[in-house]
């Protein structure tokens, strides 16, 4: 694997482990699925996507519970998947189409999860609103790069 690549890789699978310590701690704590109606309720009030705030409210907090599990474990799943795929691709001497595959829809995952987290959080802080959109681009520019290495494109 060029070094290049390999700075890649590690930098997906440090977003993988993003994802899946967070993804842990929502599921061993056990208090995400009670609160996460809350925490959107105060969310949606100043949201300033005037759609984002109408799906909130309509969608997502009347099924707070169930977009709480699909949530927590959507990210322990995404971050399990990036990083065990990552970790193979970095210290395997093949390259397994599975693991690239693997590593696509974790990466899929994870562009889903962060722009909803960038739409619904991004505007309570600059850390908040730059994170999401940081880790929104490097996925989106890993999955396109790991789909075009599977069509045979360099």
């Amino acid at each position: 694997m060029k070094e290049h690549t390999k700075a890649f890789t590690a930098t997906l699978l440090f977003i993988g482990l993003v994802f899946l310590r967070s993804g842990f701690e929502k599921i061993s704590e056990g208090q995400f699925v009670n609160s996460l109606g809350k925490i959107l309720t105060g969310i949606a009030l100043k949201n300033p996507y005037p759609w984002y705030k109408d799906f909130l409210y309509n969608v997502a907090i009347p099924n707070s519970k169930s977009f709480a599990t699909l949530t927590m474990y959507g990210e322990f799943l995404a971050g399990l998947s990036i990083t065990v795929s990552c970790l193979y691709l970095l210290f395997s001497k093949t390259k397994n189409q599975v693991a690239i595959y693997v590593l696509i829809l974790g990466l899929i995952g994870g562009l889903f999860l962060n722009l909803n987290f960038w739409l619904g959080f991004g505007y309570t802080s600059p850390a908040t609103d730059s994170l999401n959109l940081l880790m929104f681009f490097i996925e989106l520019i890993g999955t396109i790069t790991l789909f075009r290495f599977l069509r045979g494109e360099k």
